[in-house]
């Protein structure tokens, strides 16, 4: 009787904490967005430190201005870079929806399926367009919290450095604060680890498929380059994603199928030796979440948050695995969301 009233009890947290998270996603959104910029920023600044020969010659404030130069540069860039593009699609979208059409109707010629199905009626019911407003639209919902998700970044900055007496003055007793300090090192370990790699392959995935597009003169190379190296940070399904997008303008951009089979091979490529070898061999074990709790984490919080829930599906299953590992009662959960069922041994575990 007491299992199925903890399990009820659980059933019923779950759907609270749900429903809070959907009704105050235009309140949580920002602040997550900045906890997840202030550990980039961190992560940035922790690579300066430790480049041979340059961390004695840059003090830590001045390393933390260049990360700061870095990622608003690296904003305006994007911003810069997704509306020039917009313009550029809507004044363009005439033009493929008439090559999509003519697409149509060859396979309609040639294999004779009208009577099967209408792929005029597909064909002007896709629009480019809508696709790239639809990704404009994220962006500019992001763009428009910008004053305050950098407020919450600078106050973060300011807190940083009294955290630790705060959690000091928060656990008095020995064994709670070594429990606590345990689960912050951890998560800041992963989840800067995490954001640092996927950071850096991201960059050189969009570069190297940007090459491959530009060769063969793909219309918008740079705004598929850009979406690649955000949806590198989706797992399982952000590689298809970033694959589909330029091969379908290739098919309608060209008249000819090469343009289409070698971008759409050059991709693939690209995302195979990143996503097998690259890595794998960067990463190593160090999240240790299972595939199928990344998918399961994918769909979840993109059902509540849409896409930037998906972007963030991963670092916050970390951190929950991280959080149950160190509890008795919810270590069993911690197992089932890790990959192998091996918790780390440096977890120190407490009795709820």
């Amino acid at each position: 009787m007491k299992r199925i009233v903890t399990f009820a009890s659980g059933l019923i947290i779950v759907w609270i904490v749900s429903s809070l998270l959907i009704a105050g996603s235009g309140l949580l959104i920002p602040i997550v967005m900045s906890i997840f910029l202030w550990h980039l920023l961190n992560t940035i600044n922790n690579g300066m430190q430790k480049i041979p020969g340059v961390a004695s010659y840059l003090p830590g404030w001045l390393s933390m201005a260049l990360s700061l130069i870095v990622v608003s540069l690296s904003g305006m860039l994007l911003i810069n870079i997704i509306s020039n593009n917009v313009n550029e699609v809507i004044a363009a979208s005439p033009r493929y929806q008439e090559n999509l059409m003519g697409i149509f109707n060859n396979i309609e010629r040639r294999l004779h399926i009208k009577g099967f199905t209408d792929l005029n009626s597909i064909s002007k019911n896709f629009s480019l367009q809508n696709v790239v407003m639809n990704i404009y639209g994220v962006f500019t919902a992001l763009t428009s919290s910008a004053v305050l998700i950098f407020l919450y970044i600078v106050f973060l900055f300011v807190e940083q450095h009294y955290f630790t007496q705060k959690m000091d003055s928060l656990f008095p007793q020995p064994e709670h604060r070594r429990l606590v300090n345990n689960i912050i090192s951890h998560i800041t370990k992963d989840t800067q680890t995490y954001l640092g790699i996927k950071t850096l392959l991201g960059i050189g995935t969009a570069t190297a498929s940007w090459v491959v597009m530009k060769w063969l003169n793909l219309d918008f190379a740079e705004f598929w380059a850009l979406l690649i190296f955000f949806l590198n940070y989706i797992p399982n399904i952000g590689a298809i994603v970033a694959t589909v997008f330029p091969a379908l303008l290739a098919l309608i951009q060209f008249d000819s199928w090469w343009p289409f089979l070698i971008i759409t091979v050059g991709i693939i490529a690209i995302q195979f030796i990143v996503g097998n070898f690259l890595e794998p061999r960067l990463l190593g074990n160090s999240l240790n979440l299972s595939p199928l709790v990344i998918l399961f984490a994918l769909a979840l919080w993109g059902a509540i948050w849409g896409i930037l829930g998906m972007f963030l599906s991963v670092p916050i299953t970390v951190m929950m695995m991280i959080m149950f590992a160190h509890f008795d009662a919810t270590r069993p959960i911690a197992v089932l969301l890790s990959q192998d069922g091996y918790i780390y041994k440096s977890y120190e575990t407490m009795d709820l």
